[in-house]
């Protein structure tokens, strides 16, 4: 708000600040320092991320996820083509037709919906959000009144 008692202000503090002394860290600081930095080389090889692991072990681990990836892939595809997982598949589809014949209806009405829109005007759809945000405004008038009534000391 003054712009001079600021600048007063702030030339005060700055040569309060330049006045005090140099400050020294504590003596046992760079030991605790070198004994963290010590200790994080110390870590395990399999706490220590991936590509920091022997290249043995990244190699046999690399092999052995494969291994694993592609009997995933086998026993899906097996899976698949067996008369139980058929079975299973006909019987949920079963249970889906219900829901897939909501989401068709919904998506009906969605679309009838923007075609709506679309044929009005654009004063009309102005019109119909300020009559919205007008009717929303009321409520929160009213209500605010109400709930100043009900609490008030009387």
């Amino acid at each position: 708000m003054q712009p001079e008692y600021e600048r007063e202000l702030e030339a005060e503090i700055d040569r309060e600040l330049e006045g005090l002394p140099e400050l020294s860290a504590p003596r046992t600081l760079a030991a605790r320092v070198m004994s963290a930095i010590e200790g994080q080389a110390e870590v395990a090889w399999y706490r220590q991320p991936w590509q920091m692991w022997p290249a043995a072990l990244r190699v046999g681990s690399l092999v052995v996820l494969l291994a694993l990836f592609g009997g995933l892939c086998l026993a899906g595809q097996r899976l698949a083509h067996g008369e139980a997982y058929i079975g299973a598949a006909h019987r949920l589809g079963h249970w889906l037709s219900g829901a897939s014949a909501l989401g068709n209806a919904v998506s009906v009405l969605l679309s009838a919906g923007v075609l709506a829109v679309k044929q009005l005007g654009t004063g009309t759809i102005v019109a119909a959000l300020v009559a919205a945000a007008l009717g929303y405004a009321m409520c929160l008038g009213l209500g605010t009144v109400c709930v100043r009534l009900a609490f008030a000391r009387r």
